[in-house]
C-alpha cells in the first residue's frame, strides 16, 4: 500500500509516555516488557514533527495514549497543538485519574472521543485489578461525573473500556453496574477480552460469549454492525448491543490467533512508542526506528518506515503464540 492510503485508513496511535499511575496486573504496555515502563516521556518537538509529517501525507485519525498521557509534563501544549491541526478524528486514551476540569473543558472537548479504562465501578474490585488507591478511585469517579455532565449535553463522546477478568470483575452484578453507570452518563461501553501475556495469566482467561450472554440477560439487545471497521469486516469479532439509551460493544482482540494475525495488517493501528519506534505487533519485539529520520528532518524515511511496518504485519508474526510475552519472542 502507498503511504497516503495507509494514513487515510489507519490511525496513528502515539504513546506520549510509558509512565502510569496504576499497576494493572494484566497490562500489556502495548506489548513491551516491564523494563520499558516508567522511563520515558516523548519529546514534544519530535512528536510535533512526526504528526505534521503524517498529516501532510494523508493522516485522518490520531490517537494519544500511554502509559497514561495525562502524566506527560507538557500535556496541555500537546493537546493545544493537536487541536490547532484540525485532524479529522482525534482520540484520547486514559485511565481517567489525572484528568481535570481544565484538561477536559479547554482541550478534550475538541477531541472526537475520550476513552477511559475503568474495569469496574466498585472500589474493591477496581483496586484488585489496578492496585490503585481510594483517593485515585475517587478522583476517577469525580472526573467521570464531570464527563457525564458534558456527555449528556453531547459536548463530548466518552467511551468506557472494560477488560473482564475471570473471577474478578465478570460477575453479572459488575456488568449490570457498568451498564447502568454508562447509561446514566450517556457513555459508550466497550468490553475487550483479557489476553494472557504470561502463562500464569491463563487462569484468568474468559470466553467473551459469557459476557455477551450476561449483557443479553440484563436486557441488552443485539444490533448489526453499524459500519465496516477500517474498511473491512473480517478482523475483529464485534458484537454490538443497545442497552436502554446507550450502545455497547464486545470485541475479541485475539493477539496470537492465526485468523486474527492473518488479517491484522488490514486493521491494526500504527503504534509509536515514546522512544519513537513503530511497534506494529504486540506479540513481537520487532520495531522500526523513527528517531533518526525525525531528528534529521527526513519525511520520506518516516513514511518508508510506516510502509515497512505494514508489510511486516502481513507476515502474521504472532500467529503461532498460545499466549504472548516479550520473554517468549
Amino acid at each position: 500500500m502507498l503511504i497516503r492510503q495507509i494514513l487515510n485508513l489507519y490511525p496513528l496511535r502515539v504513546s506520549l509516555t510509558d509512565y502510569c499511575n496504576l499497576s494493572c496486573f494484566f497490562c500489556s504496555n502495548e506489548g513491551m516488557d516491564s523494563s520499558r515502563r516508567n522511563k520515558t516521556f516523548i519529546n514534544i518537538s519530535d512528536l510535533k514533527y512526526l504528526i505534521r509529517t503524517c498529516q501532510d501525507n494523508g493522516l485522518k485519525t490520531l490517537a494519544l495514549t500511554g502509559g497514561d498521557p495525562t502524566l506527560h509534563p507538557q500535556i496541555e501544549d500537546i493537546l493545544a497543538f493537536v487541536n490547532k491541526l484540525k485532524i479529522e478524528k482525534t482520540f484520547f486514551h486514559t485511565n481517567g485519574i489525572s484528568l481535570n476540569k481544565k484538561l477536559i473543558d479547554n482541550y478534550l472537548t475538541h477531541f472526537s472521543k475520550i476513552a477511559v479504562s475503568i474495569h469496574s465501578t466498585n472500589f474493591a474490585t477496581w483496586h484488585k485489578l489496578t492496585g490503585g488507591t481510594r483517593k485515585q478511585f475517587d478522583s476517577l469517579m469525580n472526573n467521570l461525573d464531570h464527563l457525564g455532565r458534558l456527555a449528556r449535553k453531547k459536548q463530548v463522546r466518552v467511551e468506557i473500556k472494560i477488560v473482564p477478568v475471570k473471577g474478578i470483575n465478570d460477575s453479572i452484578k459488575n456488568i449490570s453496574d457498568l451498564l447502568e453507570f454508562c447509561n446514566e452518563r450517556n457513555f459508550y461501553l466497550k468490553f475487550l477480552n483479557f489476553e494472557p501475556i504470561v502463562a500464569e495469566h491463563l487462569k484468568y482467561k474468559l470466553e467473551l460469549s459469557k459476557i455477551i450472554s450476561k449483557i443479553k440477560k440484563l436486557g441488552g439487545e443485539p444490533m448489526p454492525k453499524p459500519e465496516l471497521f477500517r474498511g473491512q469486516d473480517d478482523y475483529l469479532p464485534m458484537n454490538w448491543f443497545c442497552y436502554k439509551k446507550i450502545k455497547a460493544v464486545v470485541i475479541k482482540i485475539g493477539c496470537g490467533e492465526k485468523d486474527v494475525c492473518a488479517a491484522c495488517y488490514k486493521s491494526n493501528e500504527i503504534f509509536v512508542t515514546p522512544t519513537l519506534e513503530i511497534k506494529p505487533c504486540h506479540a513481537s519485539s520487532k520495531t522500526f526506528p523513527l528517531r533518526g529520520a525525525i531528528k534529521n528532518k527526513k519525511p520520506r524515511e518516516i513514511c518508508r518506515a510506516i510502509v515497512r511496518s505494514r508489510e511486516f504485519l502481513k507476515k502474521t508474526p504472532g500467529a503461532e503464540a498460545s499466549y504472548w510475552s516479550i520473554n517468549n519472542q
